[in-house]
């Protein structure tokens, strides 16, 4: 029996679920959205193959990203994790910056486009935003960056 390569919606946002769901899918890869903190605890109990936090003001989950960040890095220090929003790339990286500040000293952020292969995932994180996940030319290269982020 084959082990699933789960993917935790840690915190979700509703086009995370939508927009991203196809594209976990179609990488082989299960989306388990989180609804609570203390879901998120119990789900990195079991091993995943990433994590994708939103950085959207709302989220299913009653924690902002920097608490979220904060459990997944308490729990399982190596787990890859994406940062997901709505806004442009560079207000979606200065909340992911925020996010990360007192657990890594030196993040690097990079959009499906500049993310190469072979990085320190533990301090550089993929940042994707909802027109990335648009039908169009980014569709390769979120597939080649979530690939080699999660893989």
């Amino acid at each position: 029996m084959a082990v699933e390569k789960r993917i935790l919606l840690a915190r979700p946002h509703p086009f995370i679920v939508k927009e991203m769901r196809p594209f976990l899918e179609e990488l082989g890869y299960v989306p388990v959205p989180v609804n609570s903190m203390e879901q998120l605890a119990q789900e990195l109990a079991h091993p995943a193959h990433g994590a994708i936090i939103s950085t959207a003001i709302s989220s299913t989950v009653n924690a902002d990203a920097a608490s979220v960040f904060r459990m997944i890095r308490e729990r399982s220090v190596r787990l890859p994790v994406v940062f997901a929003g709505m806004a442009d790339l560079e207000t979606v990286k200065v909340v992911a910056e925020r996010a990360v500040k007192a657990l890594v000293a030196s993040p690097m952020f990079a959009g499906p486009q500049a993310y190469r292969a072979g990085v320190d995932r533990t301090s550089s994180f993929l940042v994707l935003r909802k027109d990335d996940l648009v039908a169009g030319t980014s569709h390769d290269a979120v597939l080649r960056a979530l690939r080699s982020h999660f893989g």
